[in-house]
């Protein structure tokens, strides 16, 4: 299940697991970096006796995935229901006051004798938290009785886009929640504190990408893999898994090159009052050259579609990317008192 087994081989320019790891409905836990490791380790030791657990981690570090390996730990039989905490604790309306408990009762029945997998309940307004204490409760009443009530999950495993005790320390959260559910909690690290993973994990959505689009890519090829470290990495797991698939889609050939790796960079928000930013790199190619990474993200990484919005061949465009872009201009011919526009792309192909 914990994949350490992951080694790079030694043709130069190239990295590709020695042992893949199997094919199967649950993918593993990559843990080549310390603190995936622990969290392994921790996994191993009280996964078998987890009823009620905290995961904690940014948006796309894997919270979902670590809820399902908790759950074929404890070899729980049922399904794993997993509900945004918003939406199954509403506000109280009604003449009466009374809360409305329907989208509670309906997650636990799905959830019976499997995992109900609350997200996000750092999101909670103060009047949700309180039921969700109250639901906590009783779960944990049940537990201590070992009272085992029909239709009810064998586990509860709450998610955290932030951290609890901060919220908590703050007076935005409820202590005794935290308290209650930080017996064990699990938290996951961001992407950009584990880059001693990215390969293994480039390589596993590589190989599930293939699979399922029926490509024949086997690896990353010469130049892919310091492109992938040199990013942060914003959206996590999750925005790798979606860069690797865009690339098998769109790319040629066994081995992703850098230019199959359409990564935006995140530039800094503008300051109101020195107005825009200006990016790092402001040349004119650099202009050019963002310009180009925004068109191929927005035809999701189609180099052909990119291509033809940009006006230019595909050939021309492979060729820019791969130069760091040399691309061929024409500036244009401007007529007295006539505004500066953008720059007029020419094809030379």
């Amino acid at each position: 299940m914990i994949n350490q087994s992951m080694q790079p081989n030694r043709e130069p320019g190239r990295w590709t697991p020695t042992h893949r790891p199997p094919a199967g409905p649950l993918p593993e836990l990559v843990s080549r970096s310390l603190a995936m490791r622990r969290i392994c380790e921790q996994l191993q030791q009280v996964g078998p006796r987890v009823r009620l657990a905290l995961i904690e981690g940014e948006t796309g570090t894997g919270k979902h995935l670590l809820a399902r390996h908790i759950q074929l730990r404890h070899a729980s039989p049922g399904m794993l229901v997993a509900e945004e905490a918003a939406s199954l604790f509403l506000p109280e309306t009604g003449a009466t006051g009374e809360p409305r408990p329907e989208p509670l009762r309906a997650a636990v029945r799905r959830a019976a004798d499997g995992v109900l997998l609350i997200r996000n309940i750092d999101e909670l307004t103060a009047e949700a938290q309180v039921q969700l204490l109250r639901y906590v409760r009783s779960f944990e009443t049940a537990l201590s009785e070992k009272q085992s009530p029909l239709n009810s999950p064998a586990q509860v495993i709450c998610t955290s886009r932030k951290s609890l005790r901060s919220q908590v320390l703050a007076a935005s959260f409820l202590p005794e929640i935290y308290y209650r559910l930080s017996a064990v909690s699990f938290s996951l690290p961001a992407l950009r504190d584990r880059k001693e993973d990215i390969p293994a994990l480039a390589q596993v959505f590589i190989d599930t990408a293939s699979r399922e689009q029926q490509r024949p890519f086997q690896g990353l090829g010469p130049g892919s893999l310091p492109v992938l470290l040199r990013h942060t990495w914003p959206g996590n797991v999750r925005e790798l898994e979606s860069v690797i698939r865009a690339a098998c889609l769109s790319g040629e050939g066994q081995w992703l090159r850098p230019i199959d790796l359409v990564i935006l960079p995140l530039e800094p928000a503008a300051n109101k009052d020195s107005g825009p930013a200006l990016p790092e790199n402001y040349t004119l190619d650099g202009v050019i050259r963002r310009h180009i990474l925004v068109v191929l993200k927005a035809c999701d990484g189609n180099k052909a579609r990119a291509a033809a919005k940009l006006g230019i061949s595909r050939s021309t465009l492979y060729r820019m990317l791969e130069s760091d872009i040399t691309m061929p201009m024409q500036a244009p011919e401007l007529k007295q008192g006539e505004p500066l526009g953008a720059p007029s792309i020419s094809h030379h192909d």
